[in-house]
């Protein structure tokens, strides 16, 4: 800022968004150190007013002639951290000292040979109708449980109970029960009885029953202790944990005594285990783990919800209902707490996060974060920067701008580039594979008579079934259609011939482990209704669904993303089959308004209506079927118009009028926002190929085909813009209230800059063309087609679309930049004393692909912040380090650095050359993070975590014939910076 005096008047803009930085990290160090987090976990019923800190804290309380004395020390201890530490504190006058000696990542308290021990017994207890349990019977100790005592060198007797004494004699053991004793030996089968009263041997590995309990002695120690180990050990070489409990060994001196302590734990997040010494004649509790942090008010849950999907015991949503008390405020009030619904009060936020598995109580995740405002702000000036930058006639990029404008001189080669542009397009849908061998066709002309039929949405808005019917299958399919048949005639197949319908591959299936887990075979895209149950009983993804749902989503895998998204589109096809989803009765009367599933309707309505309703769909579904034996259709023509007359009669005033329900229909079947992809990208990159003849060939009479190129890019931005009018006409709402209508409306941004800037060069509508098309097109590859109200009510966030397609759009400019590089090295290769124009149309080529890649900078480094937004909007956390947030941020350095090198003199020498390698080799960091990432390593953002994919051979000759590339450009890098 100080070294290039960004503080001037016509550097504003750059200083605004280099200030940001510095706003951001004054944010984060705010968060960092004054900010904290915690869980709190409720039971139904309960009050509470404390939170379980994040951070692990050891801890000191004593009480010295009457006055408390309490000391923390708040540290991170792990296997990869230093955990060093010292912990000194006055007490009395006299300071207390707690130094570090050694960590157990795997604490165990194991029974180890000791000749000052004493007898000890380890044993398998198995009691009727529980868990077997694992004791340790110590010299002395009698173990109880219902109606029976055991007893190891104990013999009182306990008339009331059976008792069975376990004695020793030197190192032999014996036992005496007054009830005869079964026994059984696993390891040769043998078994037999021992008599009651009597004296008998006492061995190991033999299992004792005595009708109420079984027991098998594992060890047993004539003279033993129980000594804490760090245990690695055991069988086959796996770890031995106890219940994942760690420990810290320690020493505590005081008053000149000193002692060794272990502190038990387990791990972060959870409370430690208090521990009391006597030193120095002075009574310590020590502690380490979570420390409880005093809230000013508290939290009351009344009612933890867990909503499954209707026929499944997949959980749907889960929710908390709590009372918010504040008695300082005076405020008691109820409030909900869901998945991205907070609950925010006096700069704490409370996230549903997870909850027990009897259902009777939540886990919420906490935050106190007062460096938010601070880092919102320079998150908010990066993006103002940004704007007054592509505005500030003294910017750079305006300066690159103008000179392109001005001397435009580009070689033939960029046909090249087109070429491998289009060469890169990307199929947006694929042919179903799989015959639908057993499916029936339905008449065509019935079919959109059926789809005219209204349906109400759970959010009460009433819209065609041919609507509804394209959205299920869209959402199931990944496709308007299966073979020949339109989504009507699915819909109306799946309703009245369920049985045929549930065999047909019909739910689509990414994920490879999900695949394997249905029985599917390879290379099936599709899995039929029935793929997921055995024998139509058992659902395959049970276990798999229910373990994802409990997890935090910051700790899902795109495994338990994929498990989520199939076991939402097969509870869809679910409820369709049995009609559930379908809400197409209207209740006469009803205040509500509401409608109801036919089942509903017939079981829940007064008699004469549930009869008339009945008679309604029986003559319906019956006239279905006599259509498909026949042929003869107007029968069932006659029953569907009725069904419909039926719903005008009783909902006529909130059913939208004729002409916006036409209009519904049209929309949705003319599909014009996925024609609007193919028009944007081919546009542009017609527009592009003509930008780069013009450069080639400055005297090319092209300007007739630009124009009129341009005026279809203009009649693109019109339709878009209608697109929008109309979903806000049909909607009744302006047209970004969901993530789907957010994509439409950046893409729409990006194309309305185009429009404003398309004056100054054809260059800018080609490149926010081939943008906005991309950014449409990532509502395919995100999968955020137009969704079914209410249906999936988690990892659904505005924030989180919008990230996506910021950071998607990045990825579209600096492989544009990549790809002007490339051509840059070409160039290089070319150059001859007989055609020096090559070396000005370097120089261009340098200016644009400068400009692509500023823009691309701009469009990533923001994405990536408001992922930030996102997560921290969320979950209450800015950044997690997964590997898909890591390289995203590896990225931004490295084209921070790719932009700044014309400021450093070695590489500003060769500046054409050095930015061209620079830009061309930079965009693998690109690869990592949008292909890399998802195939290679594991975190929230991975495909196919655990199952990496083979490298392909042709990544290997790519990079060979790159670097061949840069060798070959290398020897003619020298050149006049123009």
């Amino acid at each position: 800022i100080f070294r290039f005096k960004l503080y001037k008047k016509e550097k504003i803009p750059a200083f605004i968004f280099h200030a940001g930085f510095l706003i951001i990290l004054l944010g984060a160090a705010i968060t960092r150190y004054m900010g904290y987090e915690g869980m709190m976990h409720i039971r139904e019923g309960e009050t509470r007013n404390t939170i379980a800190s994040s951070n692990g804290y050891i801890q000191l309380d004593t009480v010295v002639d009457g006055k408390s004395y309490h000391t923390e020390h708040k540290t991170l201890i792990s296997k990869i951290s230093s955990n060093d530490f010292t912990m000194t504190t006055d007490i009395a006058g006299k300071p207390a000292t707690l130094t570090y000696n050694d960590y157990y990542a795997n604490a165990l308290d194991k029974v180890v040979n000791d000749p000052n021990g004493k007898a000890m017994v380890n044993m398998m207890f198995i009691k009727e109708g529980a868990k077997p349990e694992r004791i340790t019977l110590k010299d002395g100790e009698v173990y109880g449980t219902t109606g029976l005592n055991i007893t190891l060198n104990n013999n009182t007797d306990n008339k009331q109970n059976d008792y069975f004494h376990i004695y020793s004699k030197g190192d032999a053991f014996f036992f005496k029960s007054n009830k005869e004793v079964k026994w059984f030996v696993m390891a040769d089968k043998s078994q037999g009885s021992f008599e009651a009263n009597k004296e008998h041997p006492f061995t190991a590995g033999r299992l004792y029953d005595l009708g109420r309990a079984k027991f098998v002695p594992r060890e047993i120690y004539a003279k033993a202790s129980i000594k804490l180990v760090n245990e690695e050990d055991s069988a086959g070489g796996r770890k031995m944990k106890a219940a994942n409990q760690q420990a810290i060994l320690a020493t505590l001196n005081y008053n000149g005594e000193s002692k060794d302590v272990v502190l038990k734990g387990y791990g972060k997040g959870a409370l430690g285990i208090p521990t009391q010494v006597r030193v120095g004649g002075v009574d310590f509790t020590l502690q380490w783990g979570s420390k409880l942090i005093p809230l000013p008010f508290s939290i009351k849950v009344v009612d933890f919800t867990l909503e499954r999907y209707p026929g499944s015991m997949s959980p749907s949503s889960y929710s908390s209902d709590v009372i918010l008390i504040d008695k300082e405020q005076d405020i008691k009030k109820p409030f909900k707490i869901y998945m991205n619904h907070i609950l925010d009060h006096r700069g704490y936020r409370f996230f549903q996060s997870s909850y027990d598995r009897d259902e009777k109580g939540t886990v919420l995740s906490v935050n106190n974060d007062p460096g938010k405002l601070p880092t919102y702000l320079g998150y908010a000036m990066l993006l103002l920067g940004f704007v007054l930058t592509l505005f500030n006639p003294k910017s750079h990029f305006r300066k690159l701008a103008r000179a392109v404008k001005r001397d435009t001189q580009i070689t033939a080669a960029s046909i090249m580039i087109t070429l491998a542009l289009l060469s890169q397009t990307t199929p947006l849908q694929a042919d179903a594979a799989n015959a639908l061998a057993s499916a029936k066709a339905y008449q065509p002309a019935h079919a959109e008579k059926f789809g005219d039929l209204l349906i109400q949405t759970n959010d009460g808005r009433i819209k065609p079934m041919d609507t509804f019917a394209n959205e299920v299958l869209l959402k199931l399919h990944k496709s308007s259609k299966v073979q020949d048949l339109t989504a009507d005639q699915v819909m109306l197949g799946m309703l009245t011939d369920p049985n045929d319908w549930q065999a047909i591959p019909l739910i689509q299936v990414k994920h490879t482990k999900i695949r394997k887990i249905l029985g599917m075979k390879e290379g099936e895209k599709y899995a039929s209704f029935n793929d997921f149950f055995e024998n139509k009983k058992g659902y395959k993804l049970a276990q798999y669904a229910d373990e994802t749902m409990r997890k935090r989503p910051i700790q899902r895998n795109e495994f338990d993303r994929s498990v989520i998204k199939v076991d939402e589109r097969l509870n869809i096809a679910y409820m369709i089959f049995t009609g559930e989803l379908l809400k197409l009765v209207p209740k006469v009367n009803d205040p509500m308004q509401k409608w109801y599933s036919v089942k509903e309707a017939i079981t829940t309505f007064p008699q004469a209506e549930a009869n008339a309703t009945r008679d309604l769909f029986i003559n319906y579904f019956g006239s279905i079927d006599r259509a498909r034996k026949s042929g003869d259709w107007s029968e069932a023509d006659k029953n569907v118009q009725a069904l419909l007359d039926y719903q005008h009669e009783n909902s006529a005033d909130i059913i939208p009028s004729a002409r916006k329900l036409k209009a519904e229909k049209l929309f949705k079947r003319y599909g014009i926002t996925n024609k609007l992809i193919l028009v944007y990208i081919f546009t542009g990159l017609i527009l592009l190929t003509l930008v780069m003849i013009k450069m080639t060939k400055p005297k090319a009479n092209i300007a007739t085909i630009t124009k009129f190129v341009q005026s279809i890019f203009i009649f693109a931005f019109v339709t878009h813009t209608l697109v929008l009018a109309a979903r806000w006409y049909i909607g009744g709402h302006a047209p970004w209230s969901n993530a789907y209508e957010a994509m439409l409306y950046v893409a729409w941004s990006m194309a309305l800059a185009g429009m404003i800037f398309m004056r100054y060069s054809p260059m800018v509508p080609s490149l926010t063309s081939i943008i906005a098309g991309s950014t449409l097109a990532a509502t395919f590859f995100n999968e955020m087609n137009p969704q079914i109200t209410n249906l999936v009510p988690v990892l659904k966030s505005y924030w989180l679309n919008i990230h996506v397609s910021m950071l998607t759009a990045s990825y579209g400019f600096l492989g544009l930049s990549m790809i002007l590089g490339i051509f840059t090295l070409v160039l290089f290769i070319l150059r001859s004393p007989q055609n020096p124009n090559i070396d000005k149309s370097i120089i261009e080529a340098t200016r644009i692909n400068e400009m692509t890649a500023i823009v691309g900078l701009f469009m990533l480094t923001f994405g990536t912040f408001l992922g930030g937004v996102w997560a921290n909007e969320s979950w209450g956390r800015y950044w997690g380090w997964d590997p898909k947030e890591t390289w995203a941020w590896i990225s931004v350095l490295v084209y921070v650095i790719v932009l700044h090198l014309r400021f450093v003199p070695y590489f500003n020498k060769n500046y054409p050359y050095n930015f061209a390698v620079a830009t061309t080799v930079g965009y693998s960091s690109i690869v990592m993070t949008f292909v890399g990432v998802n195939y290679y390593l594991s975190g929230m953002h991975s495909y196919a975590a655990g199952d990496p994919v083979p490298i392909p051979n042709y990544l290997y000759v790519t990079i060979a014939a790159i670097f061949a590339l840069i060798i070959a450009a290398s020897f003619k890098r020298v050149i006049k910076k123009g």
